[in-house]
């Protein structure tokens, strides 16, 4: 399925570029980062990037967003901010290219590789897990989560935060296919299919557990319930529902059971002060914010907590970006969701439509506490998913 004569043999030239960007997700952040450039700049050359640009509706404007956040940046001296913003750009390049070859069958297939590849995370996960437990003498497996985030299990996202997230798309991605799977005839021809794809759920759940991010959990229960919705499938979302309602019961009575209980008060507490940290910021900067991580670039003016952004997209938007930047991007925004309404009008991939809101659920509903959005892997994968819907446009348009 993976092998180089079958690419060839059904996805173009172009489509095989995306392939590579999406392989490249299980790269080091850094690593990943430079393929995308280095894509990027092949199709510079070739001229598709510019050509995608002219196809994609709006996409002056996120042009305009990102040179407008990269000057910025530059006014204030926020080099991070630059190249943050730089990335963003790059990304966006890759997307518009990938609106104008995605296909059905290009899609499916990426979905299969991303479901893939968050095996090879989890995997790699469980060994750095067992490789924690020897740096505490801990001979026998335990199921233990740290504290400190040294010591929580992170695989190939940089620190756990950013994998907790990208666990929270991998299984979306995963139950996607997984109704998919079951909407088909002959069911009973999937039972493999089915138990295949519910053991790497399963699995992916298991090492979110262990990344001990708490905010992940609520996230992702939405997002499900979200899916089976946009896909009519009241009944089981309602037992889902119910069932998360008897979780919730039975982590109330035994709240022992769960990730970092310890620290709960302290981190609420550390999250107030870098939002007050920022909200003093916003004051002075509403129009065009600072540049991309405009907190880690300001904190120390207010003797604030040392970290890299505001720990929520909402206020991060406005302290980064500002009310100008922020409403540069709205009409493209507005031209995506006039596209999606037609996928959902059209009912042409209600699975895929669920996919869509659960992706927009997870980022809104992680982001009140964390900004994990805002890395390459987190951010072109919701970006890829997002953007999917034109794989149907020959069907509406």
């Amino acid at each position: 399925m993976f092998g180089i004569q079958f690419l060839r043999d059904n996805f173009s030239h172009d489509q095989r570029y995306l392939i590579v960007a999406v392989f490249a997700l299980i790269l080091p952040f850094y690593l990943c980062g430079a393929v995308h450039i280095f894509l990027v700049i092949r199709l510079l050359i070739t001229g598709e990037i510019q050509e995608s640009f002219r196809r994609t509706t709006h996409g002056k404007y996120i042009v305009a967003f990102c040179l407008l956040s990269a000057a910025v940046s530059l006014f204030y001296g926020n080099m991070m901010g630059l190249a943050t913003a730089l990335g963003i750009l790059n990304e966006f390049c890759l997307i518009f290219f990938y609106r104008k070859h995605v296909t059905p069958a290009l899609f499916e297939f990426l979905v299969d590789v991303i479901i893939w590849l968050s095996v090879i995370s989890a995997v790699y996960a469980l060994i750095e897990y067992v490789g924690i437990l020897n740096k505490f003498d801990i001979d026998q497996i335990e199921i233990i989560v740290f504290n400190t985030p040294k010591y929580r299990i992170n695989s190939f996202y940089f620190n756990a935060n950013y994998y907790a997230m990208m666990i929270e798309f991998f299984v979306a991605i995963t139950f996607y296919k997984l109704l998919r799977t079951i909407n088909k005839k002959y069911i009973l021809y999937n039972i493999r299919r089915i138990s295949e794809l519910s053991l790497i759920i399963f699995l992916n759940l298991f090492v979110l557990y262990l990344t001990g991010c708490r905010t992940a959990w609520p996230a992702l229960l939405i997002a499900i319930i979200m899916m089976l919705f946009a896909n009519h499938n009241r009944k089981i979302s309602a037992i889902i529902t119910s069932a998360a309602a008897l979780g919730a019961g039975f982590f109330a009575l035994n709240p022992d059971m769960i990730p970092r209980t310890a620290n709960l008060v302290s981190y609420l507490g550390v999250r107030m002060k870098i939002w007050k940290v920022a909200l003093m910021n916003i004051k002075t900067h509403f129009l065009f914010g600072e540049g991309p991580f405009t907190y880690n670039h300001i904190y120390k003016l207010y003797n604030g907590h040392p970290t890299q952004h505001s720990h929520n997209i909402y206020i991060d938007a406005l302290l980064c970006f500002g009310i100008v930047g922020i409403a540069l991007v709205i009409p493209y925004v507005i031209d995506a969701l006039k596209d999606i309404f037609h996928l959902q009008r059209n009912r042409i991939n209600n699975n895929l439509l669920g996919l869509i809101i659960a992706f927009v659920v997870i980022v809104m509903i992680h982001g009140i506490f964390d900004c994990t959005i805002m890395f390459v892997q987190t951010g072109f994968l919701f970006l890829l998913i997002i953007h999917s819907f034109t794989a149907y446009r020959a069907f509406y348009r």
